[in-house]
């Protein structure tokens, strides 16, 4: 299950790799040090009608995965994860937890919190994708920190039945291995994420409630502000030991079985705004078990990777979120829902700076 927190946590990657799937015409895209351009999208111009429900993503379908039953519509009562914040001032910002994945059930979400944020003067997120896509320099330059320059191959860094199992995930779902023979670990850490979200479910980052509040943005010329950036993402994500990416690796592997069930339902859970039940979640709970299969050097790494992606940056969010209040602008800000939660979280964080944090029901 801490994997797929982390897709709460993490966009970046898993942004990048899926619109090489989204362009299969620009899938042949080398490392960055070789001046090689990466996938790019339409500049934005138009979002569906509401009424539209845009077609679900064509993935293959892993065998042992049964067929998802009919998507329900979004329940009245439903009322993901926002809360409203006010300073001692007067000043207004409103939190909301997101999640980067999605089915249709997101647009209506977007048509509720849209009442809100219509409002407001600006929208936060953890950065602009929107504008990334169409920035090719700038992913460029993200990517090439990823590239192994010294001549060697991931072949040398990951043993071979571990290579092996990887490489028939991500040629299964398009993603050609040998294109990516020269990135680090690092990165295919974050390509196995990928693949597993294009193999095993539904769920989609088109359909993910960042990128369909930054469209909306856009479509209404209200300003999207950046609370980190792509390069801090990118930075952190390429910054652990190299156990530790083996590690996340085969974990997500061994999770096959179960790992559209338990995204699913975590998305399930979100949808609901059950914020207890969803911060138990996030807590981990129930990972007391899956901890005993891991030795103490392991969980230290594991215990390193969700304190820096998690609770280090919840603390620069908080900061964020202090400037914009004092600002004296009411800002929508909506980063993932993981980082809301328990006593590291930014409801937490704000109540103690001061601020009064009350859950916000639309």
């Amino acid at each position: 299950m801490k994997r797929l927190t982390a897709l709460l946590l993490a966009v970046i990657m898993l942004f990048s790799l899926t619109a090489c799937t989204r362009h299969p015409q620009k899938q042949e895209i080398e490392p960055p040090v070789e001046e090689t351009a990466l996938p790019q999208s339409p500049a934005p111009t138009e979002t569906p009608a509401p009424t539209e429900t845009p077609a679900p993503t064509d993935v293959p379908a892993a065998a042992e995965t049964p067929a998802p039953a009919a998507t329900p519509a979004l329940s009245d009562s439903s009322s993901p994860l926002m809360w409203k914040v006010t300073d001692a001032d007067g000043h207004t910002l409103y939190l909301f937890g997101t999640i980067h994945v999605g089915d249709e059930r997101n647009e209506a979400v977007l048509f509720r919190v849209s009442q809100v944020l219509d409002y407001c003067d600006a929208l936060a997120v953890e950065f602009d994708t929107l504008a990334y896509e169409q920035d090719t320099q700038r992913a460029m330059n993200d990517m090439a920190q990823y590239v192994l320059t010294d001549g060697s191959s991931i072949t040398d860094y990951m043993p071979e039945e571990l290579y092996q199992r990887a490489s028939e995930l991500l040629q299964a779902v398009g993603l050609y291995p040998t294109l990516f023979s020269r990135y680090n670990l690092a990165m295919w850490s974050q390509l196995i994420d990928s693949a597993m979200l294009m193999q095993y479910t539904t769920l989609d980052t088109e359909k993910g409630m960042d990128s369909l509040l930054i469209q909306h943005a856009y479509d209404c010329a209200i300003p999207v502000l950046d609370v980190e950036s792509s390069e801090f993402q990118m930075n952190l994500l390429n910054s652990f030991d190299n156990e530790l990416y083996l590690l996340l690796i085969e974990s997500s592997l061994d999770s096959a079985d179960s790992y559209g069930a338990d995204l699913s339902s975590m998305y399930e859970l979100w949808l609901s705004g059950d914020r207890e039940a969803f911060w138990a979640l996030l807590a981990g709970e129930e990972e007391e078990e899956e901890s005993a299969d891991y030795t103490e050097e392991q969980l230290a790494l594991i215990e390193d990777y969700n304190r820096k992606l998690l609770d280090e940056r919840n603390l620069g969010m908080r900061d964020r979120a202090l400037e914009y209040l004092a600002d004296g602008k009411t800002v929508f800000f909506a980063v993932g829902a993981a980082h809301m939660a328990n006593e590291a979280g930014l409801v937490q964080l704000l109540s103690d700076a001061g601020c009064t944090v009350e859950p916000y029901d639309y």
